[in-house]
């Protein structure tokens, strides 16, 4: 007999279907503390996509089963490590470890960060980390392409709060770099899934300070002008590496954008990944009437 086969139809799995359901029934989305109007998480976001939240709207692209599963292997990844930094905190009475550092940001935001280290000389160093797919990874310290941009945006609004020296960006990858190929590359065993990017506080804190006022005046243009969510522009963030600041998504269903001079002339266009992620995707394009394009 071949094993090789196609797995089994849908509605004849067995096992797997049920415990899924149950582990789903775990999961808790986050929730804003009272008085805010948005998260950290929510750094370099499109512009709009803030606003459809902010303003409550109901989302036409809820997170799926599958998505849950990725996102949880996130949260799983931070709960293994958990034990570690406490022991780490507890053995060097020199550092003073805070875990889930908690933080306001600007006037209505909120934020955690994984943790928060402050020395015996009085530095404080704070520690962003994130995990990524095995590709990302790969893209990131294969191709010095660096960390994503929403993850050094996210950590400089938490290094900047904090009042840090130092933002430490940290990468676990969920699939290996193979031992050919880390050799080839020069990457130790521990680069093989785990890397970090260091910033100093001249360098990230004119990324907070940027995407702090941005997100500050998207919500203050709903909340306390009564701008409508879907009269907000659909850009991204300042200093994005890849879409350029002013630029805007002209069809949501694919993520394509447009970046326009005084004259109203295209002068650089792309396409983002970002909206085929996004909650309010199908929201977007019907009040960009796109049906008509």
């Amino acid at each position: 007999m071949n094993y090789t086969q196609p797995p089994v139809e849908n509605n004849r799995r067995l096992f797997l279907p049920r415990i899924v359901e149950y582990w789903e029934q775990d999961r808790e989305a986050p929730s804003n503390p009272e008085g805010t109007r948005w998260r950290g998480s929510q750094a370099a976001s499109c512009a709009r996509q803030i606003a459809y939240a902010t303003a409550g709207s109901e989302e036409t692209n809820p997170p799926g089963l599958a998505d849950k599963w990725r996102m949880g292997l996130g949260s799983t990844v931070h709960e293994i490590l958990a034990p570690a930094m406490e022991r780490w905190a507890g053995k060097d009475s020199s550092l003073n470890i805070i875990e889930e550092w908690e933080t306001p940001l600007g006037e209505h935001g909120y934020g955690h960060a994984d943790m928060l280290i402050e020395t015996g000389e009085g530095q404080r160093i704070l520690l962003e980390l994130k995990t990524i797919n095995g590709f990302g990874y790969k893209q990131s310290v294969e191709n010095s392409q660096g960390p994503r941009w929403s993850a050094v945006v996210q950590g400089s609004m938490y290094a900047h709060a904090a009042k840090a020296d130092l933002l430490v960006i940290g990468y676990l990858a969920m699939e290996l770099i193979s031992p050919g190929r880390a050799a080839a590359k020069g990457i130790d065993e521990i680069g093989r899934f785990a890397s970090e990017w260091h910033y100093t506080k001249e360098e990230f804190t004119p990324w907070a300070e940027a995407e702090v006022a941005r997100l500050e005046g998207i919500t203050s243009e709903i909340h306390d002008k009564g701008v409508a969510a879907h009269d907000i522009p659909r850009r991204f963030s300042h200093y994005d590496p890849d879409i350029p600041f002013g630029a805007e998504v002209t069809a949501p269903s694919s993520g394509k954008w447009m970046l326009r001079n005084e004259e109203n002339a295209v002068i650089d266009s792309g396409s983002t990944w970002m909206c085929n992620y996004c909650r309010f995707q199908k929201l977007c394009v019907k009040d960009n009437n796109e049906a008509a394009f």
